[in-house]
């Protein structure tokens, strides 16, 4: 951004003659003061213009940052001990996003952070992008007050410290019930708009210095071709004043009135690139607008979307259950004859088929709504997998497959066993499902110590299935992705199981993936816990 602000090449100070060689002591002396009053005044207006254009810029940037942060998520950070937690990595991703976005507009990493208040006088450095300066402490400025106490925006004017000079501005962060938790600063340090108009200032005293030593003769000859070029520019100010931004001043010479038109034409260029700024940022407002709103929309489609999802999953479970329980006695009637033995066997197939596609919705609304309540306690996993495969072991038969289970003893972890069952059991009928007959499924259960000497626990489940393309190992673990193999015995498959297990396991603090040597040969799922 600091390239985009320098000066344009066409803006040449240079200078090839000089306009008199001497000017009369008095009439150099009164051209010196008058020159030198109007430069401090015009410096005085560009200050104010100026710091009004960087007050609104920096504001929009603290107004941006602070409506795309979660309050709430921000309210749980707690200085350096919130550094690896999701919320802080959240919210740095903010603050990193807005700063690659708009660099081009002169923000600096480290000058946009956010604070939390911890005492009547003193802030905390809460998210930065140089996190080693995280919960350093800072005293509250005055400016700061009406945005931590009242939620409004507020913004500085010029000072000083020790690191230079600065510029900032300052947006609330809200939670959700409207209450101040935090506030963002943005800053512009050592600004190049003020330094140009510093070295504007220079340049005219340099000029009034050099004018001293010119002569009253040859400034009366000279004075109407001074006159009518200053003349020409005066013109054009009032065109431009009057709102003609497409004001130009023809450069007839290199000489200082050749410069001053220069100097017109290259302030009239960047004004216009201001006013483009500020209707871009206009526009960039509104766009915000529109994504908000946006946004709401979509989270309550989402929000009705679950709500049908569980609603109509609930409903379809009691006649569901009812299916099975005929099934189920019509299986246990002795002597059965065999043409209602075999469609009962079906129905009670389906039926706990599309029982468990409910179980899994189910699960997935109430993981989605924050809904879940893990019952944790220390379980063998082996015997858990072995009561899987028993569950399996007629599923497998009828495929003409064959389970092996491997399960060293002691392998202890502390789980939610309904979970960690439903976990074991999907992973296990997707491999028969997905196995052509007469192939072996391996299920293996042991112990492993990872590169910190913690004990966990490593459940595999190894197919002969068709393997796994690079495309499918991308998608596996999302919902409702159907990958390019298929189930070999004429079963369905929803593209919910997968999710459903990665989303338990990480809720249980463990991992799972999947490994696969490539289409044809087979892959095996690992679950750490």
């Amino acid at each position: 951004m600091a390239d985009d602000l320098k000066p344009h090449p066409s803006f040449d100070t240079s200078t090839t003659s000089r306009l008199v060689v001497k000017f009369a002591l008095l009439f150099s002396s009164v051209t010196f003061l008058a020159i030198i009053t109007s430069g401090f005044f015009h410096y005085q207006k560009n200050i104010e213009l100026i710091l009004m254009n960087l007050q609104n810029q920096l504001q929009l940037a603290a107004n941006t940052i602070a409506i795309s942060i979660d309050g709430d998520a921000y309210q749980t950070l707690e200085g350096k001990a919130s550094l690896d937690t999701p919320a802080y990595r959240q919210i740095r991703a903010v603050l990193s996003e807005f700063y690659h976005s708009n660099r081009q507009l002169g923000f600096e990493s480290d000058c946009i952070y956010t604070f939390r208040r911890i005492s009547g006088d003193s802030l905390e450095f809460t998210v930065m992008l140089h996190d080693q300066y995280v919960g350093n402490r800072y005293a509250i400025r005055p400016e700061m007050l009406p945005t931590i106490d009242k939620g409004k925006t507020s913004f500085t004017g010029i000072y000083e410290d020790e690191n230079g000079t600065w510029v900032s501005a300052y947006a609330a962060i809200l939670n959700r019930n409207g209450e101040v938790v935090g506030l963002v600063e943005v800053d512009f340090k050592d600004n190049v708009y003020l330094a140009a108009v510093r070295d504007e200032i220079y340049s005219i005293l340099f000029f009034s210095l050099a004018g001293m030593g010119l002569a009253i003769i040859a400034a009366v000859l000279l004075s109407r071709l001074i006159s009518r070029p200053i003349g020409d520019i005066a013109a054009a100010a009032v065109r431009f004043s009057g709102g003609d931004l497409d004001t130009q001043v023809p450069v007839k010479g290199r000489d200082e009135i050749g410069m001053l038109a220069r100097a017109f034409n290259y302030m009239v260029q960047e004004i216009k690139d201001k006013e483009l700024i500020r209707s871009r940022n206009k526009a960039l407002r509104e766009a915000y607008t529109q994504l908000d709103a946006l946004n709401h929309s979509l989270q309550e489609a989402n929000r009705l979307k679950s709500e049908f999802l569980g609603i109509a999953a609930h409903d379809l479970k009691n006649p569901l259950q009812a299916i099975m329980g005929f099934s189920e006695m019509m299986l246990s009637i002795p002597d059965q004859h065999p043409d209602v033995q075999r469609n009962a066997e079906k129905i009670l197939t389906a039926a706990r088929r599309m029982l468990s596609l409910i179980n899994q919705l189910l699960d997935r609304n109430a993981i989605e709504a924050g809904a879940v309540v893990l019952q944790q306690e220390m379980a063998d996993i082996g015997l858990l997998a072995r009561q899987v495969v028993q569950q399996n072991d007629g599923l497998a038969r009828r495929k003409q497959q064959r389970i092996v289970c491997s399960a060293e003893s002691g392998c202890l972890a502390r789980v939610d066993v309904n979970r960690m069952y439903e976990v074991i059991d999907n992973l296990l009928s997707n491999a028969i499902k997905f196995s052509p007959p007469g192939t072996t499924v391996l299920l293996d259960v042991r112990r492993v110590d990872d590169d910190a000497g913690n004990g966990r626990v490593r459940l595999s489940v190894r197919d002969d299935g068709p393997g796994l393309s690079q495309a499918d190992m991308a998608q596996l673990f999302n919902r409702f992705v159907r990958l390019s193999a298929r189930p070999t015995g004429g079963e369905s498959s929803t593209g919910l199981g997968l999710s459903v297990v990665k989303q338990w396991v990480e809720l249980l603090g463990g991992k799972v993936w999947a490994e696969s040597e490539g289409l044809g040969k087979g892959s095996t799922f690992y679950v750490e816990i």
